[in-house]
């Protein structure tokens, strides 16, 4: 039975399907600086480490010869940027059973994600999710992220825990698996988002679901 005293989410991939709005924002930026698009999986594929890094390895993609210096990341992240403000929720859901636990849920909740802040409180305020949470962490809130494992510390600290193994993070990504298990919290994987269940896998996460209402079981049974 898993029980936790308390829970730590990531965002994208985990309690909201925010995958049709980053791809179609970052061929957006593309359009506006001459490039032409991304397939969605391509795209997806580099979600997990944040937004300068997904458009590093995007630039990449696009020209493996370009030049891919602070300048030109920080322009395209710009325009990604002032188009994702604009189509912030586009198409994005809460992933099915997330809305129902976190409504039925009373114990200390969190985000903590690798998106900018400013996108992470965007997302849950606009689907109304926000208040669910104690706190609702991007990758530039503290000087460090995932996989840095301090992130997880600070956040079961801001839940009000004081042990690691009362709480768990529930993550579609490697760098959440990593860095749960480095703070020493309960690692939760879910393969219904942007990773494929062998990356998972591969990190060795506690536990491993394929959809939120199967987590939903195995934490009320």
């Amino acid at each position: 039975m898993l029980n936790p005293h308390g829970m730590l989410f990531d965002l994208d991939g985990t309690l909201v399907d925010t995958s049709r709005d980053i791809t179609a924002n970052l061929n957006r930026a593309f359009d506006s600086m001459g490039y032409n698009q991304l397939p969605h999986e391509t795209i997806l594929s580099h979600v997990g480490y944040g937004a300068q890094y997904l458009v590093q390895q995007c630039l990449k993609i696009k020209d493996p010869g370009i030049r891919v210096d602070d300048k030109l990341v920080t322009e395209f992240w710009d325009r990604f940027r002032g188009f994702y403000r604009d189509h912030i929720i586009d198409e994005a859901q809460p992933y099915p059973g997330v809305v129902e636990f976190l409504e039925r849920e009373n114990r200390p909740l969190g985000v903590i994600s690798n998106k900018p802040e400013e996108f992470v409180k965007g997302v849950l305020g606009e689907l109304h999710m926000l208040h669910h949470f104690k706190f609702a962490w991007g990758k530039d809130t503290l000087p460090v992220s995932k996989p840095n494992p301090e992130v997880i510390r600070f956040g079961i600290h801001e839940l009000g825990i004081d042990e690691a193994e009362q709480v768990c993070m529930l993550g579609d990504n490697a760098v959440d698996i990593i860095a749960a298990k480095g703070a020493g919290a309960i690692t939760v994987a879910l393969s219904y988002g942007f990773s494929s269940v062998e990356e998972l896998e591969k990190e060795g996460p506690d536990y491993l679901f394929h959809n939120f209402p199967d987590f939903v079981d195995c934490f009320q049974n």
